[in-house]
């Protein structure tokens, strides 16, 4: 029986997700695309998850589309329901409720870095490599790089990204703003997981619509987005989460004046 192409392991409100084909350096193909979509899937309807991380097997996160795709002879409409397929994935990605770090060792290239870019936090190591290597077959950016990279860093970087197709390392990454953070190897691990612990205290509700309003947010005006925050807020207000940080501060308030009327 084979391995499934992508784990899924969830503790403590964390779910971690796998890309398992480190022998292809984790290149995408149908079973990687359908395993992350029936990921996302449960996760988007599980409250105890607050929080994914995705990863890839062994020493790299993904090297793009699995090359033996181009050695098959497809028609324009085989490709174009392959490429529907991975657009339909990467919206999923962005809309789940819970936040996405993904956790970057080793080559990200094509398809696989916008795969990772796409996520709500990256954290790289420090040798990490980045590559948009589109332009070296001479095919476009997929996988949501159009949208991705002159949203993270300007259109000046996106076409130098674009155009030239060189490889980045995670910190000049990092330095250019086109991911969270990049960290020396031996950190990565610990890093990922202390951001991932601290999203998982944080009230998924919260965290899913703050992450739906900056998602939307380039295709709406202010005085939409105010309305949007208003009626979100009012509601939000009237959590029990809320109102149980609430009534924390206002105890550890009055046990403050209390002390402190004691000792005048």
């Amino acid at each position: 029986m084979s391995e499934k192409a992508v784990l899924m392991d969830v503790k403590n409100r964390i779910c971690t997700l796998t890309l398992n084909r480190p022998r292809v350096m984790n290149a995408m193909n149908q079973d990687i695309v359908f395993g992350l979509m029936e990921a996302f899937e449960q996760l988007a309807s599980n409250p105890e998850v607050h929080v994914v991380i995705l990863q890839g097997a062994g020493a790299h996160f993904s090297t793009g589309s699995d090359f033996s795709l181009f050695e098959e002879n497809h028609s324009a409409p085989e490709w174009l329901e392959g490429l529907r397929l991975l657009s339909r994935l990467v919206r999923r990605l962005r809309e789940i409720p819970q936040p996405v770090i993904a956790k970057l060792r080793g080559a990200a290239y094509g398809g696989g870095s916008n795969l990772a870019l796409a996520s709500d936090f990256v954290v790289a190591a420090d040798d990490a490599r980045f590559c948009e290597n589109f332009i070296h077959i001479g095919v476009i950016l997929d996988t949501g790089g159009t949208y991705l990279l002159p949203r993270l860093v300007g259109l000046v970087k996106a076409r130098q990204i674009g155009f030239l197709g060189e490889e980045i390392d995670g910190k000049t990454a990092a330095g250019l703003g086109l991911i969270y953070k990049s960290v020396p190897p031996e950190a990565l691990d610990n890093e990922v997981m202390a951001l991932a612990e601290k999203l998982a205290q944080k009230s998924l509700r919260a965290l899913a619509l703050i992450k739906q309003g900056l998602e939307t947010s380039f295709d709406h005006s202010l005085k939409e987005l105010l309305d949007w925050e208003a009626a979100h807020q009012a509601i939000m207000l009237q959590s029990p989460e809320h109102r149980a940080v609430v009534e924390m501060l206002l105890e550890a308030r009055k046990q403050r004046k209390a002390k402190e009327k004691a000792e005048t």
